[in-house]
């Protein structure tokens, strides 16, 4: 499907309608930049989008582990500017995002790991940013579907969720809306090399010429014929949903565990994710993986045990060598990475379009640009 003829210009060309492609197509149309977006299945699909198989965090703080400086800032960056951008894609589509920005739990389930999440959230003190610390009591207080296997917890009132199958419907319809064109279920052949520089891409429809072309195809970015290599791999994340809807205590925000996240829908079901596999671009859920989040999740809520099945999946997570997303232009003049954000890109995707589209117009970025270009790799 194509929004009538195929564009045979633009200023910028976006490959892929993933939560980068989509949040950066947006971002550019409100610039009133002429942008064509080119994807070949349909926007946020799961078999071609880690959008469409995510569990849907804005969880800048709330997750086990210390992320990398620069993704930090980001992350922090995308949620301050979450609500807003969540209104905006609302007001445009006409559609309910679900965003929820009640905050959420982290917990340990043993005494080594309440140590261990107390220690990584030193950045967090030397940022002063709010959490608070709850005794286990305390946590199952507000959500008395929690365990006796918690031993204590840690809260994060500024982090949220969102419906990622929503988010990515209503973003393609709102980047339309103001003004982007979407080439969907149409590969990209090509990338388009003229007198040095990148000058658009290749179609079976036929040619799009750009001013500037952005890599934005997620864990198939390193496959763009006639483009240097993006130092992207996929990672597999399987999934599980699950029907709540019986149960009065279920949970009502998202609660993080070391192995395990789990994340309440308003329809009643949860889900529960998330592997981290090196699986090729194979994105079949397996039995293992399957059971391994299924026992993990009962050890943080045991009423799962008892919930009735709904669906698996598994997407493909793009994934750089060091973990920090790849967002700028390369060695190449006029073609621009995008991507790697592995499994934030729900959480990151409006900070990261921002950058770029600043980085595309010239302007000062919001945060530092140097820790994601796509320079560290010589690419």
């Amino acid at each position: 499907m194509t929004d009538g003829a195929l564009h045979e210009r633009a200023d910028v060309v976006i490959v892929g309608a993933g939560a980068a492609g989509l949040a950066l197509a947006f971002e550019l149309a409100r610039r009133r930049v002429q942008t064509v977006v080119v994807e070949r299945a349909a926007p946020g699909a799961r078999t071609t989008s880690a959008l469409g198989a995510a569990g849907g965090l804005v969880n800048a703080q709330g997750h086990p582990g210390v992320d990398p400086e620069p993704v930090r800032d980001l992350a922090l960056l995308a949620r301050h500017l979450y609500g807003d951008w969540i209104e905006a894609i609302e007001a445009e589509a006409g559609v309910s995002c679900e965003y929820d920005a009640r905050g959420g739990l982290t917990v340990a389930l043993s005494d080594a790991e309440e140590v261990q999440l107390d220690r990584s959230l030193d950045w967090q003190r030397a940022r002063a940013l709010p959490f608070e610390v709850l005794e286990a009591e305390e946590a199952r207080a507000r959500e008395p579907a929690l365990g006796g296997s918690v031993q204590a917890a840690f809260a994060f009132p500024l982090d949220g969720q969102v419906n990622p199958e929503r988010l990515g419907s209503a973003l393609a319809l709102a980047a339309r809306r103001a003004g982007a064109v979407l080439v969907t279920r149409t590969p990209v052949l090509a990338l388009m090399v003229e007198s040095g520089r990148a000058a658009g891409v290749e179609t079976p429809a036929g040619r799009i010429a750009a001013g500037a072309v952005v890599n934005a195809a997620g864990a198939w970015a390193a496959h763009l014929a006639g483009a240097p290599a993006a130092p992207v791999v996929p990672i597999r994340g399987q999934m599980v949903l699950l029907d709540a809807s019986e149960d009065p205590d279920r949970l009502t925000r998202f609660v993080h565990a070391s192995g395990i996240y789990l994340v309440p829908r308003r329809d009643g079901t949860l889900v529960a994710g998330s592997t981290r596999e090196k699986a090729g671009f194979d994105a079949r859920p397996t039995a293992g993986g399957v059971a391994g989040l299924v026992e993990r999740a009962q050890r943080v809520v045991p009423a799962v045990a008892a919930y009735p099945f709904v669906d698996t999946w598994a997407g493909l997570r793009p994934a750089s060598p060091d973990e920090v997303p790849l967002i700028g232009e390369t060695a190449l003049p006029g073609y621009f990475l995008c991507g790697g954000l592995h499994a934030s890109g729900v959480l990151l995707a409006p900070a990261a379009a921002v950058l770029m589209a600043d980085l595309l117009s010239g302007r000062k970025p919001p945060v530092p640009a140097a820790p994601f270009s796509p320079a560290r790799f010589d690419v």
